[in-house]
C-alpha cells in the first residue's frame, strides 16, 4: 500500500505589481511650426530613457490648441491615442487639449470643467481612471496656460489663475492624484502665482530659483524668429508639472524620482537655440535638437509616474503525492 503523503503547501507572496505611466505636457503654439518636427518630437518622447528608461507616453497635454488644431495632433499621435474632452471658449491664447493611450486609461467624461483663469483663458480639468493592469489608478489632470508677459498686472492675472485652479482641487475627493500642468509664463520663483501653487502642491524639481539653472529652461528653443514663434534662445522656465502630495508618498501612484526634465535639454544652451551648432546636444541627437527647434516655441516637459499594487498572499500547491 502506498504512503498517503499530505499536500505541501507554500505562501506565495507578491508584494507589488509595478505598472508606469509617461506624462507629457507641450506648448504646441496654434501648430505654427513644422508639422513634420512636431510628429517627431512626439514619437521621441516615447523613445526617450532619461530615468533609464524609455516609455510609451500614456498621457499628453498640450496648450495653445486653437480649434481644429486637435484634430491635427490627434492625426499626428494616432489611433491608440483617445481625445478627452476638447472645449474652445474663444481665447486668444488657444486652447487645452488632453490625449490619453486607450489600453492604459479611460476619460470619466463627467468629470470634465472649464475653469475661468484670466484674461479671457480657461483651465481645463479631466478625470482619468486606469484599465487593465492598470485597474483602480485615478488621475486628477489639469492643463493651463496663464496669462503672458512680465509686468505687476500680468502676475496679478497669473495668481487669478492659480487660485481659481486650487480652489477647484478643494472640491476633488480627499487624497485625489492631482497633476496641474501647463504654460504658466511664470518668470522667478518669487511669483505670487507661483508661491500659490507650491504652498498646496510640489514641483518636483525644488522651489530654487531657475534664471541660472539652464537645464530646468523650456523657451524659446529657437533664437531666430520663424513666423509668428517667439525666439530669444533657451532662457525661460514656463512650462511646468506640479503634483499633489499623494504623487509622492510611497503607494498608489507615485512620481518616479529623476523622471521630470525639459525634453532635450542638456543644460548648455542657455539663450541659445536648442540646436546651435558646434555645441553638444541632449543624448548626442542633434535630429531631435533640430526637431525641437523647428516645431514649436517651447519644448515638452516629460516625467514618469509609477503605479503601485499591493497583493495579498496567495496559497499555492508546489508538490502532492500519494
Amino acid at each position: 500500500m502506498k504512503n498517503m503523503l499530505p499536500c505541501l503547501l507554500t505562501l506565495v507572496m507578491v508584494s507589488s505589481l509595478q505598472a508606469q505611466l509617461r506624462v507629457v505636457n507641450y506648448n504646441v503654439a496654434k501648430l505654427q511650426g513644422n508639422q513634420e518636427a512636431l510628429k517627431h518630437v512626439l514619437a521621441s518622447a516615447s523613445e526617450d530613457d532619461f530615468n533609464g528608461k524609455a516609455l510609451h507616453v500614456s498621457i499628453f497635454l498640450f496648450q495653445e490648441v486653437s480649434q481644429g488644431n486637435e484634430k491635427s495632433l490627434h492625426q499626428l499621435l494616432g489611433e491608440t491615442y483617445s481625445k478627452g474632452t476638447y472645449t474652445n471658449q474663444g481665447e486668444s491664447g488657444g486652447a487645452q487639449a488632453m490625449f490619453y493611450k486607450s489600453t492604459q486609461l479611460i476619460e470619466q467624461v463627467e468629470s470634465h470643467k472649464d475653469i475661468f483663469t484670466g484674461a479671457t483663458r480657461y483651465a481645463d480639468r479631466w478625470e482619468l481612471r486606469g484599465i487593465g493592469e492598470n485597474k483602480g489608478v485615478s488621475l486628477w489632470v489639469y492643463s493651463a496656460h496663464l496669462k503672458a508677459s512680465p509686468g505687476s498686472n500680468n502676475k496679478d492675472q497669473r495668481l487669478i489663475g492659480a487660485k481659481a485652479i486650487l480652489e477647484d482641487i478643494t472640491t476633488l475627493p480627499e487624497h485625489a492624484n492631482v497633476l496641474v500642468v501647463g504654460d504658466m509664463n511664470f518668470y522667478s520663483n518669487r511669483e505670487p502665482a507661483y508661491e500659490a501653487f507650491v504652498e498646496i502642491l510640489t514641483d518636483p524639481l525644488g522651489t530654487e530659483g531657475w534664471k541660472n539653472d539652464a537645464v530646468k529652461h523650456t523657451q524659446s528653443p529657437r533664437k531666430v524668429r520663424m513666423g509668428a514663434l517667439i525666439h530669444g534662445g533657451l532662457d525661460d522656465r514656463f512650462d511646468f508639472q506640479f503634483i499633489s502630495k499623494s504623487l509622492q508618498d510611497g503607494k498608489g501612484l507615485d512620481i518616479i524620482v529623476g523622471s521630470y526634465h525639459a525634453f532635450g535639454n542638456d543644460g548648455k544652451h542657455y539663450d541659445e537655440a536648442i540646436n546651435e551648432q558646434g555645441k553638444p546636444f541632449f543624448d548626442n541627437n542633434e535630429e531631435l535638437a533640430n526637431a525641437l527647434h523647428d516645431a514649436s516655441d517651447h519644448i515638452p516637459v516629460i516625467a514618469d509616474y509609477e503605479i503601485i499594487k499591493n497583493k495579498a498572499e496567495t496559497p499555492a500547491v508546489i508538490s502532492e503525492e500519494q
